[in-house]
């Protein structure tokens, strides 16, 4: 699995997410928030977000992965789900570590 096919489902679920809930999704890009106060979505849709990146990761690879755990905590305050990118880096960094 590759960086850029895992920004690509990540933005194309998060796009969903965005119409499901009525939120402009015009400007999404591998650099849009996804947490802290200038997120484009809320916390929970965030949870929604990263289960269905799980879930595409276990179809894919057969490799089950826990994205949300005590290696990705907020420190120095920079966290792994602050946008696509990182979010991505983080799946692909459990990958390889599983």
């Amino acid at each position: 699995m590759n960086k850029e096919k895992l920004i690509d489902v990540i933005l194309a679920e998060l796009k969903v997410i965005c119409e499901e809930n009525g939120i402009d999704s015009g400007d999404v890009d591998g650099d849009t928030m996804l947490f802290g106060g200038s997120a484009l979505i809320d916390s929970l849709a965030l949870v929604g977000l990263i289960i269905k990146v799980e879930e595409y990761v276990f179809e894919n690879t057969g490799q089950e992965i826990q994205v949300i755990d005590e290696e990705a905590i907020i420190t120095d305050n920079t966290t792994p789900f602050q946008n696509a990118v990182t979010l991505a880096e983080l799946v692909l960094e459990k990958l390889n570590a599983g």
